[in-house]
């Protein structure tokens, strides 16, 4: 079904989603570029990884970009993150382009300033097809300017062979010491924007009901000394596991061996000169969410505009950045094992119907497909 395509795509190399997504199609024979500002080695890939800095980065990095896209002379031309690699995309003037939202690309973004938001218009317009997740991110392109009729709807997928209960593991839990005792983990960055330090404070008010509670936080970050000494003031560090970083191929077993999952996202961001930015929508489910419903998890998420405004979404919802309404469903949820067991089963189904990998990609092999023999 390859047909010789040639896909040259613009997104960070770093990624683990970009990783997947293109090794997808190399696996499958398809011919296969990534253009990155940086980038590791890709197995089947052919990865032009472009350094420039300073203060003529940006022309340069279009000029770097336009050479790249002219020597690569792809089919289709698809860029992830619409406020960064996809105006670099757009501005290479190749067609047929694709751009794909990633959620602050769209949400956050276009509100840091007045440039920014004419670079994503910019964008929005000149391309031939604009992905997103749902019908909250259809709803913020439309605001900012994107026709709708060239926006795909589709979910981003996840592995349901690799996230499944079945990824629970006795020797993590065993080293994690939550064996014999309720677990409860959050996997967002600690960074100042992920407000991990929402989760670290509800966690004396769960321990003040249910003392048998471990924590686990995974990601790491800068903010890792602050969190660890918040921990010690409310007096819960032995109750906290900082875990770090863990290589993506070990996340499955870490969202299928807890008892709750926590996400700490909020609609409120701090802007460069200490502002608040509101994210106006467009982030759709997080992958990490898309992980854990697949793992059969029960989950707690914020009441952010993406969740509170979903049909996939099963678990919990509490009060974005109130710690207090955060430990009160913990607590719930700890509390009620038929609550926990309802919301993971009914999580696993969602997964499969709308996130399952092979699915999503396949619908991509066709909307590549059909884009080439219309452009």
């Amino acid at each position: 079904m390859t047909e010789n395509i040639r896909l040259a795509f613009l997104a960070d190399g770093r990624s683990v989603h970009t990783i997947g997504w293109v090794r997808y199609f190399a696996d499958r024979g398809y011919d296969v570029h990534l253009i990155a500002f940086t980038s590791k080695p890709i197995k089947g890939v052919k990865v032009h990884e472009l350094r420039y800095f300073g203060k003529i980065a940006y022309p340069m990095r279009i000029w770097y970009v336009k050479k790249a896209v002219k020597k690569i002379h792809p089919d289709i031309l698809h860029a992830h993150c619409i406020s960064h690699y996809g105006v670099y995309a757009t501005l290479a003037g190749f067609h047929p382009l694709i751009l794909s939202a990633w959620g602050s690309d769209i949400s956050v973004d276009p509100e840091k300033s007045r440039i920014r938001r004419f670079f994503v218009t910019f964008a929005l317009k000149r391309a031939d097809l604009v992905h997103t997740g749902d019908n909250v991110g259809k709803k913020r392109l439309t605001e900012l300017g994107c026709d709708p009729r060239k926006i795909f709807l589709q979910n981003w997928g996840v592995d349901v062979n690799r996230f499944s209960p079945d990824a629970k593991s006795q020797p993590l839990r065993r080293s994690l010491e939550i064996d014999d005792v309720y677990s409860v983990l959050c996997a967002r960055w600690w960074l100042s924007e992920y407000r991990v330090d929402v989760f670290v404070k509800a966690i004396p008010l769960v321990l003040k009901k249910i003392p048998n509670v471990k924590f686990v936080l995974l990601g790491g970050g800068s903010l890792g000394p602050e969190l660890k000494e918040l921990t010690r003031k409310l007096g819960v560090y032995e109750n906290v596991a900082f875990v770090g970083s863990v290589p993506h191929k070990e996340m499955p077993k870490y969202l299928a061996s807890v008892d709750v999952y926590v996400d700490t996202v909020s609609d409120f961001r701090f802007g460069a000169v200490g502002d608040i930015l509101v994210a106006r929508g467009g982030g759709g489910m997080g992958q990490s969410t898309r992980e854990v419903m697949a793992c059969g998890t029960p989950h707690v998420l914020s009441d952010n505009i993406n969740v509170r405004s979903a049909d996939w979404f099963q678990g919990l919802m509490y009060k974005q950045l109130d710690h207090r309404d955060l430990a009160e469903k913990i607590v719930q949820l700890l509390r009620d094992e038929k609550l926990r067991r309802k919301i993971g089963e009914k999580s696993r189904k969602v997964a499969l119907k709308i996130c399952d990998l092979e699915k999503t990609m396949k619908k991509w092999e066709n909307v590549y497909h059909k884009l080439k023999g219309f452009c």
